[in-house]
Order: C-alpha cells, then sequence, then structure tokens
C-alpha cells in the first residue's frame, strides 16, 4: 500500500500548449507518455525552467553506476553542492544557474548522469560532519547524548531491508558487501562496487532521495530501471515515507509500475511538437480498469482489443500478424466488446482508432452486424485456432515439411470433413441455442407492471421458431459438407483442439504445429504467413492492415 500523507501539499508548474499550467497535489506524481511524447524533456523543463527548479533534484535514466571502492570527504557545503548543481562552489541561491552546463554538460535530455562519486563523497562527509560535531559536544558538555543517525546510517537501513539477505558493512571511507550473518567468514565480504546493477542502483536512488532538499521535488525518470518488480514498489514506498516532505515525480512507460501506485496522481503526456507539450490528468473511467487504460495511453499505435490471454499461440500470432497496433488480450469475447465501447465513449481517448477482433463462433449476420457498427469485428473463422488450419497457412507449413502439397492438404480436408460429420447434432444444437440467446438479448427491458412484462416475454417467444432455427442451422453444416467447401467448415465448426489434431497429422505433437507457424510468422516467411492470416480478418479495416 502506498504511503500517503494529507500533510503534503505541493503547487506544480507545467508547460501547456503556448501557456502553462500550475497544479496542487496533495499526492504524488506519474507522467506517462508513448515513447517521443517528450516525458524526458519535460522532466528537464521542470527541473531546469519551471518556478520550481531551485526545489528539483531529477535523477537521469541514463546514469552511470560505477560505484568507486573508496571515498574521501570534502566540506559538507561543497559536497552539496557538487552533487545538487555538478559545482562545488555553487550556492542554493545560484545553483540552479549552474545545473545545466555543469551538473549536465549542456545536455540535460541525453546526458549519462555520472555523479556516484560526487553522491559518496556526499554521504560520507555528511556522516563525518555529524559524527565530529556528535563527539565535540559530548566532549564539551560531559553529557551523554544520543549519536544522531546520518544519511549513511539510513542508506544502510533502507538498503538491507530491501534486500534483507544482504548486509552493507561500512569502513572509513569505504562500503563492502556481505551474505546477512557471514560476518568474519573469508571470501564472504566484498567491495560494493562489485554490487549487482540493483543492488548498486538501490544504494544510489536511496542516497539520492536522501540528498534532495528540504521539501523538495524529486523527479524520477524511469524508476523501475535495473530494478526486479518485487522491489520496485517496496523501495519507492520506502523512500516515500522517508522523504514525506518532497513531491515524487516518476516518469515511466512501465504500466505494472504505474498502476502498483494506486494513491498517485496521473498524467497522460499525449504530445511533444518539440516545444509545446500536450497533456491531461488521467481520471478514473468506469468500466475500464486503470491498467488497461494506462497501457492503451502509453502507446502511439492504434488499439486492437482481442480475446486470449498474454502468452498464448491465438495473441502471439496476432501481434505478428498486426505489428502496427498494439494488441491487447482482455479474455473473453464479451470482455472485447465492453472494452471497446469503453473506451470509444471515454473523451479522453475519442482521438484514438479502438477496435476489438473476436471469433466468429456462432453468432448470426445481424448480430455480426450489430457489432461492426461499434468497431468490434470477427474473423471469418469459428474461432482463432481455426486459423492454424485453413489451407493457406497449411500450404506454407507443409511446403516447409517438403510434403506433396495437394495430397496433403486432401487428406487433412477429408479428415475434418469426417470428424465435423461426427459432431453433427452437436454442432448443429450449439449453433441452434447461440441464436436462441441472440434473440432472447432482444427482450423488452421498458415494459412496466406484470402484465407489460409478460406480453413483452410472450411476443418475443412468439418470434423465435425453434424448429426453424434448427433445422436452418443444420441446412449450413450439411450445405458444407456436401460441397465439401473447407473454408466454410472452418468458419462455422468449434472444436479448439482441431489444430492439434490436424498437426498430428502432419507429424507434430501436441502443440507444435502452432508453435512452427508463430516461428514461420517470425522468420523470413512473415510476409508471406501473415498475409495468409489477414485473409480470415473478415470486414476489419483493410487499410489499417496493409
Amino acid at each position: 500500500m502506498n504511503v500517503i500523507n494529507m500533510s503534503k501539499q505541493f503547487k506544480l508548474t507545467l508547460p501547456y500548449l503556448d501557456t502553462q499550467k500550475t497544479l496542487e497535489l496533495r499526492d504524488n506524481l506519474i507522467i506517462v507518455g508513448a515513447n517521443g511524447a517528450g516525458k524526458t524533456r519535460l522532466g528537464a523543463w521542470i527541473e531546469l525552467h519551471s518556478p520550481q527548479s531551485p526545489k528539483v533534484h531529477r535523477i537521469s535514466a541514463q546514469k552511470s553506476l560505477a560505484m568507486p571502492d573508496y571515498s574521501g570527504t570534502s566540506s559538507f557545503e561543497k559536497a552539496e553542492s557538487n552533487l545538487l548543481y555538478g559545482y562545488q562552489d555553487a550556492t542554493k541561491d545560484n545553483g540552479v544557474n549552474y545545473k545545466s552546463g555543469h551538473r549536465w554538460g549542456s545536455k540535460p535530455v541525453v546526458s549519462m548522469l555520472s555523479d556516484y562519486e560526487k553522491l559518496m563523497t556526499y554521504l560520507f562527509t555528511e556522516d563525518y560532519d555529524k559524527s565530529t560535531k556528535y563527539r565535540q559536544h559530548s566532549i564539551l558538555n560531559e553529557e551523554k547524548i544520543t549519536a544522531p543517525e546520518t544519511k549513511l546510517d539510513i542508506v544502510k537501513k533502507i538498503w538491507q531491508k530491501i534486500l534483507p539477505h544482504r548486509e552493507l558493512v561500512i569502513d572509513a571511507g569505504s562500503i563492502k558487501t556481505q551474505i546477512k550473518g557471514a560476518s568474519g567468514q573469508e571470501g564472504k565480504t566484498y567491495n560494493a562496487s562489485e554490487m549487482s546493477d540493483g543492488e548498486r542502483v538501490i544504494f544510489y536512488l536511496i542516497g539520492q532521495c536522501l540528498a534532495a532538499p528540504k521539501e523538495g521535488i524529486i523527479i524520477i525518470d524511469e524508476p523501475e530501471l535495473h530494478l526486479h518488480k518485487s522491489v520496485q514498489i517496496p523501495l519507492w514506498n520506502e523512500l516515500e515515507k522517508h522523504r514525506e516532505d518532497c513531491l515524487f515525480i516518476y516518469i515511466t512507460h512501465d504500466v505494472d509500475f504505474s498502476t502498483s501506485k494506486e494513491a498517485t496522481t496521473k498524467i497522460w503526456l499525449k504530445s511533444y511538437d518539440g516545444s509545446r507539450w500536450e497533456w491531461e490528468l488521467i481520471e478514473p473511467a468506469e468500466g475500464m480498469p486503470e491498467r488497461l487504460l494506462l497501457e492503451v495511453v502509453g502507446s502511439r499505435l492504434p488499439v486492437v482489443f482481442v480475446e486470449g490471454e498474454n502468452g498464448s499461440f491465438d495473441v502471439s500470432l496476432y501481434r505478428e500478424t498486426l505489428k502496427e497496433y498494439l494488441v491487447i488480450p482482455v479474455g473473453s469475447c464479451s470482455q472485447v466488446i465492453q472494452s471497446v465501447k469503453a473506451f470509444k465513449a471515454n473523451s479522453q481517448l475519442h482521438h484514438l482508432d479502438i477496435y476489438g477482433l473476436i471469433d466468429r463462433d456462432r453468432r448470426a449476420e445481424e448480430e455480426l452486424r450489430a457489432l461492426e457498427s461499434s468497431n468490434v469485428f470477427a474473423l471469418l473463422v469459428a474461432e482463432v485456432e481455426n486459423l492454424f488450419c485453413t489451407p493457406e497457412v497449411l500450404e506454407i507449413v507443409i511446403n516447409k515439411l517438403e510434403k506433396e502439397s495437394t495430397s496433403t492438404i486432401e487428406e487433412i480436408k477429408s479428415f475434418v470433413f469426417e470428424r465435423v460429420n461426427e459432431e453433427l447434432e452437436t454442432q448443429v444444437s450449439l449453433r441452434c441455442a447461440s441464436e436462441v440467446k441472440f434473440l432472447l438479448n432482444n427482450y423488452e427491458e421498458s415494459s412496466k407492471g406484470l402484465a407489460a412484462i409478460e406480453k413483452s416475454l410472450e411476443d418475443l417467444l412468439s418470434k423465435i421458431n425453434i424448429k426453424e432455427i434448427y433445422t436452418e442451422a443444420e441446412k449450413t453444416i450439411k450445405d458444407a459438407l456436401v460441397k465439401r467447401n473447407y473454408k466454410e467448415v472452418l468458419k462455422i465448426y468449434n472444436r479448439k483442439s482441431l489444430a492439434s489434431q490436424i498437426g498430428q497429422k502432419l507429424g507434430f505433437n501436441k502443440l507444435e504445429l502452432q508453435q512452427f507457424v508463430i516461428r514461420l510468422a517470425r522468420g523470413p516467411s512473415s510476409e508471406q504467413v501473415c498475409k495468409a492470416i489477414r485473409m480470415y480478418f473478415g470486414n476489419f479495416p483493410s487499410g489499417k492492415i496493409t
């Protein structure tokens, strides 16, 4: 759970088109946006040009993690100025004037921040300074007082809390690391400079946040970089707790990170033309999970919601076939339909191209037309698994396997016809039930009173001719079998195991046909495979998939 400081209140001025807007924030801020939307440049603007710039400390995504083996000390004021401004003789009054040239080498957006040594000097100097004053006070007053906690002490405490299997050993001018409880064991202790990237970046981020000005603004570009998912949120929650006086601004395109920070204001950076930014606050949307919303606004691509889950063969095939789209699996067909409608109804996203692509299943033409009016399109096969079974795809596979094409495909077709014929009653019944279910959805819900409700239901039922629907469904399937229309059969036959069964006919094990087709779609045959697949995308806008 995020730490919420109700007393926190910050004003933050941001550029907006040709003007500026000032936000009053009581919680921290996340800035999301597509690549090229100007997120890093906005962070640099806040640091160097905003009215709040004297209080801003920005931690770049591009930073050196070269940690020195040994660190010296300096005067505290010089060590602090050198770290915050890149120039040891800068002051708090003029420090911001030195930042661009000294800290960022006159390239505040793209410069590699290389200040680990300065951070270490700052921490050791602060530690030495506080320890010296403590000893002098104790001797002078001849009294026992509690030793002050230094920033280096806090770094150690937080670091060990986030990485409980490791310990930091702080000596004069150096830091070593050891496995917890390994004190005194030869070979178990090593210089902190030899730590992993994750261990070093955690130390670095803790130190930088502790060094930020009092009641300052800490900007972190890509807060998830080099950090394992399991430590990202615990680390930042811990730092927010230790720097409750500061406003944290996270610049990220990581959806997991953004959604994990629930109690945080979020801004969608929509565009940047080289001099002007356009952005807006992300408002909660009914029927739309925040994760989904952030995933969409974080991309410049048009969006296609599909059935299935990440990692499945069907979603992998969609992503290879629709590379110019952001393909987002959302589970069932009803969730695809709901997601498209929710996004199309959201005024924040009205300018985005949002589509849905679903299995045809046993839907009637009337239902398919209704869905298309809402930008939801059905495949020309009963379910996405049948895409692996189309004659065009099978011909590519068979040629790659160096089998005889015509006879092999005819053998597969005969096998499929036989399977459908064996399941005829089941398939007809399912098709009939699906049509009845769709018709029942036309019940008039506005009827009021018992009599009116009963009459509406009677009227609806009187229009549903089960025998006629069943007969028509039976005729559709039998006609396809009689005409040996293989494509029509794939359009009406729902059997998720069909691809695996056909794969066995080609010498594949259970799921190897699907795996083979995905590999082809990613390799030299990509264009050929994708063209074959796209033939079955029905009325999905052809101009979007060329």
